[in-house]
């Protein structure tokens, strides 16, 4: 019978109880310290130590988190687990290149950047520079790459039938079955008029008045924070840490690199709006830059004239005389929700289901009233990047509250018997392959039950 408390624990995870922790922000946002330290593991020639469980427990308890009791021994079936597919993928010659190292450490350290808001920030919190603390993170980041590769070779691509789900529901003891929160179907018609040429001759025309200002010596950051309408580094003078190549907007990305240390570009245009970029400083493909952004504004006539082509399109929608996705394929500019027939997607598994509390605040406000199958009158609103513009929202579904059912939430369960497979083809690859590696286990963790499938029959 399916063990569906541990189960939904690790629901997210590709293969639950056998999970690989790939590290995020929270987990490598507090300072490295030496702790004491002892081989409490070892699989072939690649060992566990207790530093490696006494760090990330230290790590949860610094977060806040609730600590489980049997948390050290989860973390060691983990990292035992990692080891196993580490030793198994070098005789497999099932390798990690440089290349794919160097870009994992970037793609980290760029998202670290984002979230404690900055370059300095960040070296600032660790008391090193980047360079040394990716070469710290080097060796970790390369054994958990290595790992998934194993992973993704164990496990494969893994499809379960309709049988197999209904196994896996009826396999769940009943009063295990999770509570299934409130969810909706959202989805939207949106219109971001055209800009005018004069409202965009007003942008260039201020920006152009800034240029003059910082030509006469007034500071970039006090200009970016009076003027600028990024959001995101209007507050830090402009500031937008150091950027790759890859990360940026072409027309943006273009200007940026042509530029000299300290020199300041001509006005850009972009999707976003006109810019003027600042070299601070070029590090080969990647520089540390500034930049001041104004973004054209629809005028009240371009706004007045979406607004009515939505009430004409509103009748035909309360009629019954256009369906929702051909209407949303003539007429919306919004690209992401277009592409999904007009429906908002949940990132975490692609399904338009939405838990109420992951759907926008603007969104939410008027969806919550409505009923299903119910379109709001058109409003006004404003795009991702700030832009104004006008729409409609669709509520094509909503739950309730409600327990875990084949009939609301097949998908769900098609995923989590998956998951489940997923877990049973790792446990059969562990048994089998244990046999052949010389293991010891640490007796502190012999009667864990994470780890008693490494202990040899």
């Amino acid at each position: 019978m399916t063990n569906f408390r541990v189960f939904t624990s690790c629901a997210a995870a590709i293969v639950c109880c056998y999970l690989i922790a790939f590290a995020n922000f929270k987990a490598f946002a507090q300072p490295l310290t030496p702790v004491a330290d002892k081989i409490i593991g070892i699989i072939d020639n690649k060992i566990v130590l207790q530093s490696d469980i006494d760090l990330q427990l230290t790590q949860m308890a610094a977060q806040g988190a609730a600590i489980p009791e049997d948390a050290a021994c989860t973390l060691y079936g983990q990292l035992m687990l990692q080891k196993l597919m580490i030793a198994q993928a070098n005789k497999d010659s099932i390798m990690v290149t440089p290349e794919e190292i160097e870009n994992e450490l970037d793609r980290r350290m760029n998202y670290f950047i984002q979230q404690i808001g900055s370059k300095e920030k960040l070296e600032e919190y660790y008391h090193k520079p980047i360079i040394k603390l990716k070469e710290e993170f080097r060796d970790p980041i390369a054994d958990q790459l290595q790992a998934q590769k194993m992973q993704q070779k164990i496990v494969g691509e893994t499809k379960v039938s309709p049988l197999e789900v209904k196994k896996f529901y009826e396999g769940i003891p009943k009063d295990s079955l999770p509570l299934i929160n409130a969810e909706m179907e959202v989805g939207q018609i949106l219109i971001a008029p055209k800009v005018s040429n004069a409202s965009k001759m007003a942008a260039k025309n201020q920006l152009l008045a800034i240029k003059e200002r910082l030509a006469a010596g007034v500071s970039f950051d006090s200009q970016a924070k009076l003027y600028s309408e990024d959001p995101g580094s209007a507050l830090k003078g402009g500031d937008l840490g150091l950027v790759a190549r890859g990360e940026m907007v072409p027309e943006f990305e273009a200007a940026l690199f042509k530029l000299r240390d300290g020199e300041i570009s001509d006005i850009i245009e972009t999707q976003y709006g006109y810019h003027i970029i600042k070299m601070i400083n070029r590090q080969g493909d990647k520089a540390k830059a500034k930049h001041i952004l104004i973004m054209p504004k629809s005028g009240d006539d371009e706004l007045n004239y979406a607004l009515s082509r939505l009430d004409s399109l509103h009748r035909r929608l309360r009629a019954d005389s256009i369906a929702f996705n051909i209407a949303v394929d003539r007429y919306s500019t919004d690209e992401p929700t277009k592409l999904n027939g007009g429906m908002f997607i949940n990132p975490t598994n692609g399904s338009t289901l939405l838990e109420t509390s992951a759907i926008d605040a603007d969104v939410f406000f008027y969806a919550d009233t409505m009923k299903v199958g119910r379109y709001s009158l058109p409003h006004k609103c404003k795009t991702r990047d700030g832009k104004d513009a006008v729409r409609i929202i669709y509520v094509k579904n909503k739950t309730q509250p409600h327990v875990l059912n084949p009939m609301q939430d097949y998908a769900k369960l098609q995923e989590l018997a998956s998951q489940q497979k997923q877990q049973d083809k790792m446990k059969d690859w562990v048994i089998r392959t244990i046999q052949k590696n010389y293991i010891v286990i640490d007796p502190q963790f012999k009667n864990c039950e994470s780890v008693k499938d490494f202990v040899k029959k």
